[in-house]
């Protein structure tokens, strides 16, 4: 009677208001409460109240621009985890390497890419599996709404490896104060709750930091992990904390307007900022080919597609802002190009991140005024997607790049118990490289360090070392000119590549498994599919011998006398150099080799027995390259 009495009470509530309940929309949306045996919702019943307005009322900004929560997270790679093609064929050919250890490694997959049905079978009491996964709704329904809204405040950021704290007490958790209850409580039997915890990345802790357990041949455990992804750690070691800056800032971005955050009740006051749930991320490969490849996914067969291109869309901006690409003065002397290239990370966290097959480079092309004659190249992708001049069985991090073979490439490589290369997660025992770009603020001291390590030959660069927290990586160009003269166009592009041909060669050893096979039918022409992030194109290079172009219009150095007499050259350095406290030089032939080093502030002194003839002064930090100046000695 009292629940009857309640019921009479909200609906009498709405006829007052002027409301009305959630209508029939254009996706399978659920009428009836959640079942009270279970603990999490699916997103159909949220769907209601939160996906598409058709008479344009709520969910949409001050434009009335349609951004229904529901449509926007369903078409995002967290809507689609569970849909994932290359996972679910990644599944298939570990367990297929390591037979015993199934159940362990598909449970631990599917915490993350299938959380909802995880987490309810093992509330229950019940082992969940890939293949119960391909029959649950729950499971199929990937990261949805309850995966983030029903974690509370409680060990907020402590959970790795997709064991993370969820409310089981039938509670959302949302951003705004003062929640109108009713509808959902009546709905869909669960109670909103305010708590600014919500706008926090320790919302994404516990599935963006995955360790595993390194297997043997055999699939049994050898004692040790792998940090296979540590994206929530690397955000800890920035200086993105200290600012107040969340993940959410950036893959949910908020505008400003303010929004009516549920439809059909015309009461509601309008809530902002508005978190977009169309979770920016860099994955366009994958949402592209599920695109592509939906009737063979059984997936959102009747979707338009203007919603796919928009997710598309999101992610390829998203991407477009995760680095800077700047040069240095460009200089020409014995018949090589000279310039540095610097690259800045502007995300919160490594770049790339997440999961390992990424992988980001820098291609550097030299042609003539027409474009028809390539005179250097550096990073170029052959027809089957590999990068040319890449060393086996990986590219070694470069400080200096010094033919077209010496090609810096960002990535994690992974090796095997044995010290080999490898692309298995579940063989990963360390890495043999991992110089992708690190964030603004990061410390080598920091207590997180272990999980966010810098490896291999980058360990020995500045950029990367205790004291470096710009979060960029400078790398120094000897483009060899081969004797041509005249002028020149430069080309210089970031890429950056989800799905690369290096990483799929070893998952389609196992195309005979029925789902490496689906993935590799769907492959076909992707291995060529690769973001730009950022580009530089400067024309008409002089490629005359000590010829010099200052693109950044910066005053150069002087050097004094020039041609000189005797053993006493003096230097001033332009003010925009700073306040450098040690600069270095080099005193070349022209042959290239090194007759004289040190370092200077506004002096050198040149050895007594330094022959007449024409000389280059380079000039460098522990840093960075300062410029190159020629040098007459009489």
């Amino acid at each position: 009677m009292i629940k009857h009495s309640i019921l009479i009470l909200f609906f009498g509530t709405i006829l007052i208001l002027g409301l009305t309940g959630p209508s029939q929309g254009p996706f399978d949306q659920r009428r009836d409460p959640v079942p009270s045996t279970q603990k999490v919702a699916h997103s159909s019943h949220c769907a209601g109240c939160h996906g598409f307005d058709e008479v344009g009322e709520a969910l949409v900004d001050a434009q009335g621009k349609d951004i229904n929560i529901y449509d926007d997270w369903q078409f995002s790679m967290m809507g689609l985890s569970a849909h994932d093609p290359f996972w679910r064929a990644t599944i298939s050919h570990e367990v297929n390497q390591y037979p015993a250890a199934k159940a362990e490694i598909e449970t631990t997959c599917l915490k993350c890419h299938s959380p909802l049905g995880s987490i309810q079978s093992h509330l229950t009491g019940k082992p969940y599996s890939y293949a119960t996964m391909l029959q649950d709704s729950l499971g199929l329904d990937g990261v949805s709404c309850s995966s983030c809204h029903q974690q509370p405040a409680r060990n907020l950021g402590k959970g790795q490896s997709g064991n993370f704290t969820i409310d089981t007490n039938r509670i959302m958790f949302g951003p705004y104060p003062n929640p109108f209850q009713g509808p959902m409580q009546i709905y869909v039997g669960f109670n909103p709750v305010f708590s600014d915890h919500i706008y926090s990345s320790g919302v994404c802790a516990g599935c963006h930091t995955l360790i595993t357990k390194t297997l043997k041949d055999d699939g049994t455990p050898s004692g040790d992990f792998f940090v296979e992804q540590a994206t929530y750690h690397e955000w800890v070691n920035s200086s993105y904390p200290a600012q107040g800056k969340e993940c959410q800032n950036c893959h949910l971005p908020f505008i400003q307007d303010s929004v009516v955050v549920a439809t059909d009740f015309k009461a509601l006051k309008k809530r902002y900022p508005f978190g977009l749930h169309q979770f920016f991320g860099a994955n366009t490969a994958m949402l592209s080919l599920m695109k592509n490849n939906r009737d063979s996914l059984h997936l959102l067969l009747t979707s338009p597609n203007r919603l796919w291109d928009e997710s598309i869309k999101n992610n390829r901006l998203s991407i477009s802002r995760a680095a800077t690409l700047s040069i240095s003065p460009l200089q020409v002397f014995d018949d090589t190009l000279y310039f540095e290239i610097t690259l800045k990370n502007k995300t919160g966290h490594k770049f790339p991140s997440g999961y390992p097959s990424r992988l980001a480079w820098l291609q550097v092309v030299l042609t003539d005024p027409t474009g028809t004659d390539t005179l250097y190249a550096n990073g170029i992708l052959d027809k089957d997607g590999n990068i040319i001049g890449r060393d086996l069985p990986y590219e070694p991090h470069h400080q200096e790049s010094k033919s077209s073979d010496d090609v810096q490439i960002y990535e994690m490589v992974m090796s095997d118990l044995q010290g080999h290369l490898t692309t298995r997660l579940n063989a990963a025992f360390k890495p043999l490289k991992d110089n992708r770009l690190l964030p603004l603020g990061f410390n080598r001291n920091h207590e997180v360090y272990d999980t966010v390590a810098v490896w291999g030959e980058a360990l020995t660069d500045p950029d990367y070392g205790i004291a470096s927290t710009s979060g960029a990586d400078i790398i120094a160009y000897k483009l060899p000119l081969n004797g041509n003269q005249g002028l020149a166009n430069l080309h210089v592009s970031f890429l950056y590549h989800s799905l690369p041909s290096r990483w799929m060669n070893d998952l389609f050893t196992d195309d005979t498994l029925s789902q490496v096979a689906q993935f590799k039918s769907m492959y076909e022409g992707y291995q060529l599919f690769t973001e730009l992030i950022s580009k530089l194109d400067i024309a008409d290079i002089d490629l005359s011998t000590t010829s010099t172009r200052d693109i950044s219009n910066s005053s150069q150095i002087m050097l004094y006398p020039n041609p000189g007499t005797d053993n006493e050259v003096f230097i001033k350095f332009p003010d925009s150099f700073g306040n450098i406290q040690s600069i270095h030089y080099d005193l070349i032939d022209l042959n290239g080799m090194i007759i004289q080093s040190g370092s200077t502030n506004n002096k050198v002194w040149l050895n007594t027995d330094l022959k007449p003839g024409l000389y280059y002064f380079i000039f460098y930090t522990d840093q960075r390259y300062l410029g190159i100046k020629p040098y007459s000695k009489f």
